[in-house]
C-alpha cells in the first residue's frame, strides 16, 4: 500500500490513462442512468381479480374470496393477504416477504388459481393473476378536445391511435383513458315479445353466442394441397345482426329484431372526466418499471406534439404533470451538488492559500464523482433523490484524503525537499492513515445498505453511492493526487506564514488538552441541550417530510348505490369550491371507473412562494370546508394501488373478525375513539355503508311445485 503512490509518480502514463477511461465510463454511465423520483423498490405484490357479474359481495365472499385466500395462505413467503369485495368483483392482493422473487411468486399464485378453478363457481370468469409494479402516479395527463368530433370518435382516437403510438415508445408501460364512451351493439329485448314466443333472454344470448362467431374448422387436403377450414358466422353489419334467426323450442325460428331493438350505441358510462368543470376526455400514461420517468416523459411529449400537429381537427392539451416535480427535484439536487463542490473548493483555498494546491484538491472531487456513475450505471441504479443526496453529503468527504496528502507533501517541501521527492516520501508516509480514514467512512455508510424492511430498500442506493464515491476518492488520493503534486506544486514565499486565526485556535487547543474533564463535561451538556432543544421544538420524526408539489389531491366517496351522475354532481360542487380559492389554477377530476361512487380530484396550485398556505395546510383547510357538502365522504389524498395508504394518510389500522356485526361495531368504536386523539385529523372508516339491494327470496314449496330453481 505504501508503494502505490511512488509507483504512480514514477509511472504517470498508466495513471493518466486509467482516469481517462474511468471518466469516459462515468460519462457514459451517467448519460444512461434513469432519472426518477425515488429508487426502484421491488415490492413483491401479486393481485388476483375474480369476476362474477351480478353476484353480491356476500356471495362473492363465501363462494370465491375465501376459497382464493385459503389456497394462497400456504404459499411460501406470503406475508399478508388483503381482499376487497364489490359487486361481482373480488380483488385479492398478496404481499410476499421482501426479497422474494416476484416472477416466481406470480407463477406460484397462478398455479394455485389453476388448481382452484374446479372449486370455483362455473359461471364466473377465469381469475386474472398479475404482478403489481409500483411505478408511481401518472406522469402526465392530457385532455383531448375537438369541435367536430363526437365523444365516441375522440374515445376511439385515444384507444386506437394514441395508445398504440405511446405504447410503441420504449418505457411507456400503460396508457389509461378517463371519460369518453365505449361503442357497443345493444340488444334491448321486449319482455312481452319474449313471452309471446316462449323464449328467454338467456336463450337469445346463447343463440347469438353459437351463431355470431368465426371459428376454426381444422384443415383438409384437396388435390394434393392442404387447405385451412374456417367457419364464418359473425354478422358483418347491424342489418345482418338484426336478421339473425333465433331458434324456438317448437322447431321454428324468429328474427332477432322481432324480439326487440338492435342498435349501434354507446355503452353505459362508468367513468367521467372533468377539467375546470367542463366534461372532457383525457388520457394519461405510466412508465414501465425499468424506464426513466424524465426520459419517458420527454419522448411522450414529443410524440404527442407530433400527433397533435398531424390532426388539426383536434387539440391535445396538457392538464397536469407530476413529472415536472421530478425534473425540478433532479435539477435542484444537481445544483446543490455543484454549489457544494464550489464551496468546498473555496474553503480549501482559504486554508491552503495556494491555487496550485487548491487545484489539485479540487480535481479529486470530479475524479471521484464521475467514475462513481461508471459503477452505479451497470448496477441498474437511477439518479434519484436518495443517490443524489448521498453524493451531496459525501462531496466534502471526497476532498479530505487529497487534502491530507497535500498537507503532508507541503510539510516535506518546507524542509527544503523538491516537490518530486517530497511527493514520493510524504505520500508513502501518510498512505496507511489515508486508507484507515476511508475504511472508517465506508464502515459507517455500508451498514445502511443492509437495513431491513422498506426503508432498507431505499437506503441501499444511498449506501452504494456513498461507498463507491468514497472508495474512488481513496484511489484518487493514493495515485492521482501525489502525481499531480509532484509535477504542479511549487515553493511559495508565503507558505510558512500562519493564517490570522491560527493563534486563537492553538490557544483553544492547548486549553482543551489541559482541561480534558471540563471539555468532556461541556460535551455532555451540549449533547443534552441538543436533545432537549429538539424535544421542545417538537420536531417530527418521519422517514420523508412531505414536500410541496403545488398539487393537492382529494378523494370523494358516496354511499354504495350512488350513480355516476350523483357522484358527478358532488364533484362539480367540490370543483366550484376549489376554483373559488385564489391558490388554485386548475382542477382535474376523474370520476368513476371500477366504482361509480368514487372520484379523484386534483387541484393544481400557484407556486408556493405566491401563496400563504402550504400544500398540506391548504388540503386540510379544504377538507374542513368540503365537509359541509352532504351525502359525501371527502378526504385529502388518493388511495394507492395495492391497498397502501395514499398521500395524506399517516396511519392505517386493520380490524379483523368473523362476525360482520361485531366487526362493524368495533370499527365504529375505534373510529369514535380516534377522533378524540389530539393531533389526528380526517379519521375515515373505510367500511362501506350498507349497500342497497333488492332481495328475491323464493318459497321452497311453491318453487318446487312450479319446477322453478333459485
Amino acid at each position: 500500500m505504501n508503494q502505490i503512490s511512488s509507483w504512480a509518480i514514477k509511472n504517470p502514463i498508466p495513471i493518466i490513462l486509467l482516469f481517462v477511461l474511468l471518466t469516459l465510463g462515468g460519462v457514459v454511465g451517467f448519460s444512461g442512468m434513469r432519472i426518477n423520483s425515488n429508487p426502484d423498490i421491488d415490492f413483491p405484490l401479486v393481485s388476483v381479480t375474480a369476476a362474477r357479474p351480478g353476484a353480491a359481495p356476500a356471495e362473492m365472499e363465501v363462494q370465491v374470496t375465501r376459497l382464493i385466500e385459503d389456497s394462497l395462505a400456504g404459499l411460501s413467503g406470503v406475508r399478508h393477504i388483503n381482499s376487497n369485495i364489490s359487486d361481482g368483483v373480488s380483488s385479492t392482493v398478496i404481499e410476499f416477504e421482501l426479497g422474494t422473487d416476484t416472477d416466481r411468486a406470480t407463477n406460484d399464485v397462478r398455479n394455485a388459481m389453476t388448481g382452484l378453478r374446479a372449486s370455483l363457481p362455473q359461471d364466473m370468469q377465469e381469475p386474472a393473476v398479475q404482478r403489481i409494479d409500483i411505478t408511481g402516479d401518472a406522469l402526465i395527463t392530457y385532455v383531448v378536445r375537438s369541435p367536430t368530433m363526437t365523444p365516441e370518435q375522440i374515445s376511439w382516437f385515444i384507444d386506437n391511435e394514441m395508445s398504440r403510438a405511446l405504447l410503441a415508445l420504449g418505457g411507456v408501460g400503460e396508457v389509461n383513458r378517463s371519460g369518453g364512451v365505449d361503442r357497443e351493439i345493444r340488444v334491448e329485448l321486449d319482455p312481452q315479445r319474449l313471452a309471446s314466443y316462449g323464449v328467454t333472454a338467456a336463450q337469445v344470448s346463447q343463440a347469438l353466442t353459437n351463431v355470431n362467431n368465426n371459428l376454426p374448422g381444422g384443415r383438409v387436403t384437396i388435390s394434393g394441397s392442404e387447405r385451412a377450414i374456417r367457419t364464418l358466422g359473425a354478422a358483418a353489419s347491424i342489418e345482418q345482426l338484426r336478421a339473425t334467426l333465433i331458434p324456438l323450442g317448437n322447431g321454428q325460428t324468429v328474427r332477432l329484431d322481432n324480439l326487440g331493438e338492435v342498435e349501434d350505441k354507446w355503452s353505459e358510462p362508468r367513468r367521467l372526466a372533468r377539467y375546470n368543470g367542463q366534461e372532457a376526455v383525457t388520457f394519461n400514461f405510466l412508465r414501465s418499471r425499468t424506464a426513466s420517468e424524465v426520459k419517458v416523459a420527454d419522448k411522450v411529449r414529443a410524440e404527442v406534439k407530433r400527433i397533435d400537429d398531424a390532426h388539426p381537427e383536434l387539440t391535445i392539451q396538457q392538464v397536469t404533470a407530476s413529472v415536472e416535480q421530478i425534473e425540478e427535484s433532479y435539477f435542484a439536487s444537481l445544483e446543490a451538488l455543484v454549489v457544494g463542490a464550489i464551496l468546498a473548493v473555496i474553503v480549501v483555498f482559504i486554508f491552503l492559500r495556494d491555487w496550485r494546491a487548491t487545484f489539485i484538491a479540487a480535481t479529486a472531487m470530479p475524479m471521484s464523482l464521475i467514475p462513481t456513475f461508471a459503477i452505479l450505471g451497470p448496477l441498474d441504479q437511477s439518479l434519484n433523490v436518495v443517490t443524489l443526496l448521498a453524493l451531496s453529503l459525501t462531496i466534502g468527504i471526497l476532498v479530505d484524503d487529497a487534502i491530507v496528502e497535500i498537507e503532508n507533501i507541503v510539510r516535506h517541501m518546507r524542509d527544503g525537499k523538491p516537490p518530486y521527492d517530497a511527493s514520493i516520501e510524504a505520500a508513502d508516509e501518510i498512505g496507511l492513515a489515508v486508507v484507515a480514514t476511508t475504511g472508517t467512512i465506508v464502515a459507517v455508510f455500508a451498514p445502511v445498505g443492509f437495513m431491513p424492511g422498506i426503508i432498507g430498500q431505499f437506503f441501499k442506493a444511498f449506501a452504494l453511492a456513498a461507498c463507491i464515491s468514497v472508495v474512488f476518492s481513496l484511489v484518487v488520493a493514493r495515485t492521482l493526487t501525489p502525481l499531480m503534486a509532484a509535477f504542479i506544486l511549487k515553493h511559495t514565499h508565503h507558505e510558512d506564514k500562519d493564517p490570522f486565526w491560527m493563534n486563537g485556535y492553538l490557544k483553544a487547543l492547548r486549553w482543551s488538552l489541559a482541561n480534558r474533564w471540563k471539555v468532556f463535561i461541556l460535551g455532555i451538556l451540549f449533547l443534552a441541550a441538543s436533545v432537549g432543544t429538539s424535544y421542545l421544538a417538537r420536531m417530527s420524526f418521519e422517514f420523508m417530510s412531505p414536500g410541496d408539489t403545488a398539487r393537492a389531491a382529494f378523494q370523494v366517496e358516496l354511499p354504495p348505490g350512488a350513480t355516476l351522475r350523483e357522484t358527478d354532481r358532488i364533484v362539480q360542487q367540490v370543483t366550484r369550491k376549489l376554483e373559488a380559492r385564489d391558490e388554485v389554477t386548475s382542477v382535474y377530476a376523474a370520476i368513476g371507473g371500477q366504482d361509480v361512487n368514487q372520484a379523484n380530484i386534483y387541484a393544481d396550485l400557484v407556486p408556493k412562494g405566491d401563496r400563504k398556505l402550504s400544500q398540506q395546510a391548504f388540503a386540510r383547510t379544504m377538507v374542513d370546508e368540503l365537509k359541509q357538502i352532504p351525502g359525501a365522504r371527502i378526504r385529502a389524498g388518493i388511495a394507492q394501488q395495492g391497498g397502501g395508504p395514499g398521500d395524506g394518510t399517516t396511519y392505517t389500522f386493520s380490524i379483523l373478525g368473523d362476525n360482520p356485526e361485531t366487526l362493524n361495531a368495533a370499527a365504529r368504536k375505534v373510529e369514535e375513539e380516534m377522533r378524540g386523539v389530539k393531533g389526528l385529523a380526517n379519521v375515515v372508516n373505510s367500511a362501506a355503508i350498507a349497500r342497497p339491494e333488492i332481495l328475491v327470496t323464493p318459497r321452497p314449496d311453491e318453487a318446487a311445485l312450479a319446477g322453478v330453481s333459485a
